[in-house]
């Protein structure tokens, strides 16, 4: 059977079909109302662009009548179209299966092929990685064997240089030793020359120094001798001056309470302790004493009646012996000392009750102010005085070691370890400070008393705060002590506005002085209480007291 394909459109109206219907198997004509569209028709308007007006297109030639077909015709031709649709359309499993072998063998071809490309290109890059490899083990060798080759020449050449340098430093060690030897002739007749000349010089030089130190050693000795004598004379007359006036020099008021302190231990306490009788009834009165001292409050009955109760036990209607009498003196000052010791250091107001028994039994009680005072000045030092320790005793015998002189300072251990043989070391800086000032607030608040009924000692009146303060600020190694400018704030806390309205400009200048040493210096890079940490807190205590006062602020 053979089977016409349909011919395209075409733009010529002849060759152009007419529209036709479906065919019985319901399939659309192949000549589509598109091939008859006005669209269709624009390709004979194109054409005028070839020409040069519209004018000039040709008009189109006459359509042709087309013959009319015959229904049966119209259908054969619309089967054979059907049919030939179904015949492209038709699925052949044959020409399928053909047509995916190709499809694998094509694959498996070109798997085939990329497989040997890329075994093609490993092998290659083998043979280049093998001929590099090659190629630099060449190069490496060749390198090596360039350097040895230059080892061995720099090494000719440097045996070569060195032979070289050794002669010619042969030579110029040659050259120099002429040149020294030379040098060194002349430098002996020179220095021949010159020694000769200094030993001259020196003699003369010598002969004047000693005739001058002959005559400094004249004058200076002459000058001793006038000074000495000046000075002596000067001594004895302040000596006069001072004995008649009542005076003394913290040096005697020192050697004076250690002879007195010497004293009671020598032939007071010892016969007492010593004797079993006397220290039977020492210790029976002591007893009764030191409770009281612990039971003081800030109550003016309680301190009357506990004043009146050791005052009935030291001085009954029938008299202790004299050696008792004293040596329960020395156990009451010890008593009140040990007591501001513990009770002031603690708490500043307890220093008040203390103070007013003290001073009351020092105003009653003969002989207890020496007594009071060389116990104080055997817990604190010579700070009461106040006066630096001496490197000998009041006798003039030198002190047995360190350790009895750093007791004669005021320091004192804390209690004994726990084999009791072995002592603790002192107590350290602050730890003094502390105590020592609790026991100088209870002595300067005795100063503040005023006498009932007669003149207190003269260590224990109002003025001897004026003399303490002029005697510290004199004293540059005190005021360069830490504990200096403690002791200075606690006085100035107890006793300083009360100076203030008794002895008033004269004390502000002294205050000015104080205030000076502390915040200026009294030297060069020297204050009151020295450099370190403890000694600056206490000149910032004494600066804001001094202030405090000042400003009239109580």
């Amino acid at each position: 059977m053979r089977f016409s394909v349909p011919r395209s459109s075409s733009p010529s109206p002849v060759r152009r079909q007419q529209r036709r219907s479906s065919s019985t198997f319901g399939l659309v004509d192949d000549s589509d109302d598109s091939d008859f569209s006005p669209e269709s028709d624009g390709g004979a308007s194109d054409d005028s662009f070839c020409y040069g007006s519209e004018s000039e297109v040709p008009k189109p030639p006459i359509k042709p009548r087309v013959k009319i077909k015959t229904t049966a015709e119209q259908r054969h031709i619309e089967d054979t179209v059907a049919a030939i649709r179904l015949r492209t359309r038709h699925h052949d499993p044959y020409e399928e299966w053909e047509k995916q072998t190709r499809k694998d063998a094509f694959r498996t071809a070109r798997k085939k092929q990329t497989a040997i490309q890329l075994q093609i290109h490993n092998e290659l890059d083998k043979s280049r990685s093998q001929e590099a490899r090659r190629l630099a083990a060449v190069h490496a060798r060749q390198m090596a064997e360039v350097e040895a080759q230059l080892n061995t020449l720099k090494l000719q050449q440097q045996k070569e240089e060195d032979k070289l340098r050794e002669g010619w430093q042969q030579r110029d060690k040659i050259l120099w030793q002429r040149i020294d030897s030379v040098i060194k002739l002349e430098e002996d007749k020179v220095r021949a020359r010159l020694e000769s000349e200094r030993k001259r010089k020196a003699l003369e030089d010598a002969t004047r120094q000693r005739m001058e130190e002959e005559k400094k050693k004249e004058e200076a000795e002459n000058q001793r001798l006038r000074d000495e004598k000046e000075s002596a004379e000067r001594l004895e007359a302040e000596g006069k001056h001072r004995t008649a006036a009542g005076l003394t020099t913290p040096l005697d008021d020192w050697k004076n309470a250690r002879k007195i302190l010497t004293n009671l231990k020598q032939n007071t306490m010892h016969p007492i302790k010593t004797v079993k009788a006397n220290k039977s009834a020492w210790g029976e009165q002591r007893r009764k004493i030191t409770p009281k001292i612990g039971q003081l409050t800030n109550d003016p009955r309680s301190i009357q009646e506990i004043t009146d109760f050791i005052y009935g036990q030291i001085m009954p209607p029938q008299r202790h012996p004299p050696m008792l009498y004293t040596g329960l003196l020395s156990s009451l000052g010890k008593a009140i000392l040990m007591q501001a010791e513990t009770e002031v250091t603690a708490e500043k107001k307890a220093a008040i009750p203390l103070a007013q028994v003290a001073f009351t039994l020092l105003d009653r009680l003969e002989t207890f102010p020496d007594i009071f005072l060389a116990k104080l000045v055997q817990r604190t030092g010579g700070w009461p005085i106040p006066c630096a320790v001496p490197n000998k005793d009041f006798d003039g015998k030198p002190w047995e070691d360190d350790t009895k002189r750093t007791k004669m300072l005021g320091y004192r251990r804390t209690a004994l370890r726990d084999d009791n043989v072995e002592e603790v070391p002192f107590e350290t800086i602050v730890e003094h400070m502390n105590r020592i000032s609790g026991l100088m607030r209870v002595y300067f608040h005795i100063l503040r008393i005023p006498p009932q009924t007669r003149p207190m000692h003269p260590m224990f009146q109002l003025p001897r705060c004026w003399t303490w303060f002029a005697r510290i600020l004199c004293d540059r190694a005190l005021l360069e002590s830490p504990v200096a400018a403690q002791l200075i704030y606690t006085a100035l806390d107890v006793l300083g506005s009360h100076a203030l309205e008794v002895w008033g400009q004269q004390w502000v200048k002294m205050l000015q002085l104080i205030y000076t040493g502390v915040t200026v210096g009294f030297a060069e890079g020297r204050f009151i209480g020295g450099t370190t940490a403890a000694g600056h807190s206490a000149r910032t205590r004494v600066q804001i007291e001094v202030e405090r006062i000042l400003a009239g602020v109580r």
